[in-house]
């Protein structure tokens, strides 16, 4: 008889420790849920253009990034071919 009040405690114990998560979950999907954003302009081309500016912004640092990678790239080609002791192949211009 103790091992069946055992057994139920357990499932009960289970159960009740679901609906806690449960719970929990929708609290947390409530408080991060974002706030309406009140007194906003809506002013589309205006926002676009911002969109732009900063996309543009954004691939010009990528584009610097992108050539420092490749002065790197090929530093270390050319470190490693004069420790190997090969001739340095042709360089090809970067785009």
């Amino acid at each position: 008889m103790s091992a069946k009040k055992t057994r139920g405690g357990f499932w009960s114990a289970y159960a009740l420790g679901g609906v806690t998560v449960l719970a929990a979950a929708l609290l947390w999907q409530g408080l991060t849920s974002p706030r309406p954003a009140y007194g906003q302009a809506f002013d589309s081309a205006k926002q676009r253009y911002e969109m732009i500016k900063e996309l543009r912004a954004a691939n010009k640092t990528l584009t610097e990034i992108s050539g420092c990678l490749r002065e790197m790239r090929d530093t270390q080609k050319q470190d490693k071919q004069k420790k190997d002791g090969k001739p340095a192949a042709a360089q090809k211009p970067a785009a």
